[in-house]
């Protein structure tokens, strides 16, 4: 992929966010001296009210920290601190921010507080943001100032290109620290798709520890290294465009009601596609196959097709195959990925819930293969009509998936009745066999939703060993049993 140039000059972001020119540090003769107010954002996503942000002033010569600190708080929901009445001798400072922040993936408040620094020459800008870029750069500037003997201009700057280079492959003409996730250029849209990549579904403990790993990475050389990790991050990336899930990042960034989120979604794909091989996607391949080439990766040998947008675009369907008609989805509690086929109109999983509700049974020890024997389905609709009428929204409406549901009586007939033979094959290939009952005739029960309230006994459909199903009717004499002393398979269909 060509490399771009983040074109927006420093002078210009300067005033965009609020650098001052007021107050400029004065070095004239042989002093040097600031004395006013140090401003900014302070982002992971943005850090809450009342969290700290500490400048420490650097010796101007060894960055050390002299010992001069000054303190401020994060004083709204953007992030922004200021702090006041600043008096330094150098032109050097850190900027350490530590408290709790708004989760750009889960849209909630973090549960444990991070740290994120940022290094920064007040000399003629003391407007600094601090966010994981400033962060991932601060290491690396002190090796290039102590190793290669750089200036501190000249070691910020390679520091930012080498960063943006190993993440997009990209140029970058913005400072770190005037880049803002609410902002409109193309510098802050990558900064948001980096917030996003490197939290994933991380806790707070361990996002702070692929953070040193990934600072400490790129400290020695400029390089990173570690192919897995990129991997691994590519495929989480990857994994939330092909099941739908970046689009509810973007809604719930957007719920915060803070500002205008830009559009971080085309350097999220870069990300991925760059990791995978798959090369350009434009006007002139459309339409183009390709398969990912990274071994490494769990969706190596997935093939995806160059679409019109300008993305690849995951063939989900004939990775996770199996039979010609089947369509995936993928449960987004647990990631397990299910297929489904559908049976004149209804979507019906063609393998067995391996969800873990904690009441469960594994069917001769293997859970992995078989899914799971759930003791109760978690389910109470009760009826003593044919006509059942099935409320979707009861609290009690089941372990699957949002989205699906456990069938009803209604569901089993309409399969019975309505699937060709070819159909329960796809549905049932391989049903796992349980001998316990009909005298030992061998056959698969799965649970269904509603209970007989004249004996309080749940109504399952048989699946027998030459392919025929059964599917419960009122009489007690048909093969109902009690939630309390069996454990059957569950079979979702969609809503």
């Amino acid at each position: 992929m060509k490399k771009m140039s983040l074109f927006i000059s420093f002078a210009v972001s300067c005033l965009l966010c609020g650098c001052s020119a007021e107050k400029p540090m004065d070095v004239s003769g042989s002093g040097v001296h600031f004395d006013g107010v140090v401003d900014g954002v302070s982002q992971k996503g943005p850090f809450l009210t009342g969290s700290t942000v500490t400048l420490q002033e650097l010796d101007a010569t060894s960055l050390e920290q002299t010992g001069k600190s000054f303190k401020g708080k994060i004083m709204n929901d953007k992030g922004e601190f200021a702090i006041d009445n600043v008096d330094l001798n150098s032109p050097y400072a850190l900027l350490v921010a530590n408290g709790y922040f708004r989760n750009e993936v889960s849209g909630e408040k973090s549960s444990g507080r991070i740290i994120l620094m940022a290094i920064a020459d007040l000399s003629n800008c003391s407007h600094v943001n601090i966010n994981l870029l400033t962060h991932l750069e601060y290491e690396r500037i002190r090796v290039l100032l102590e190793q290669k003997k750089m200036s501190f201009a000249d070691a910020k700057s390679k520091a930012e290109q080498e960063i943006f280079s190993n993440f997009f492959d990209v140029s970058a003409s913005e400072k770190a620290e005037n880049l803002n996730i609410f902002g409109d250029s193309e510098g802050d849209k990558a900064l948001l798709a980096i917030n996003v990549l490197l939290l994933g579904d991380l806790s707070e403990a361990a996002f702070m520890e692929r953070l040193v790993a990934l600072g400490d990475d790129f400290s020695r050389d400029g390089v990173w290294d570690d192919s897995l990790l990129k991997t691994e991050i590519a495929d989480y990336a990857c994994g939330l465009s092909m099941w739908g899930d970046l689009p509810k990042i973007r809604e719930k960034i957007e719920a915060w009601k803070i500002a205008e989120v830009p559009a971080f979604e085309t350097y999220m794909a870069r990300f991925w596609m760059d990791q995978y091989d798959l090369g350009k996607c434009d006007a002139s391949n459309v339409g183009e196959h390709k398969k990912n080439a990274n071994k490494a990766s769990s969706f190596y040998g997935m093939n995806f097709v160059c679409e019109k947008g300008g993305e690849w675009v995951a063939n989900k369907n004939e990775f996770y195959g199996g039979c010609d008609t089947c369509s995936v989805m993928r449960d987004p509690r647990d990631g397990h990925v299910y297929k489904y086929v559908n049976i004149d109109g209804t979507d019906w999983m063609t393998s067995n819930l391996k969800y873990d509700n904690g009441d469960f049974e594994c069917f001769q020890g293997n859970c992995d293969d078989y899914g799971y024997l759930y003791k109760s389905p978690g389910t109470s609709y009760y009826s003593n009509s044919y006509h059942h009428a099935y409320n979707p929204d009861e609290p009690s409406a089941g372990i699957c998936p949002s989205g699906w549901r456990i069938p009803i009586l209604d569901d089993l007939r309409h399969l019975v009745n309505s699937a060709s033979e070819e159909e329960k094959k796809q549905l049932f290939s391989e049903p796992e066999r349980d001998i316990s009952l009909a005298a030992g005739a061998e056959k698969t029960c799965y649970w269904s939703a509603e209970i007989s309230d004249v004996y309080q006994w749940r109504f399952s459909l048989e699946v027998y060993s030459d392919g025929s199903m059964n599917w419960p009717n009122w009489s007690r004499n048909t093969a109902l049993s009690r939630p309390d002393d069996a454990a059957f398979f569950v079979r979702c269909v969609r809503n």
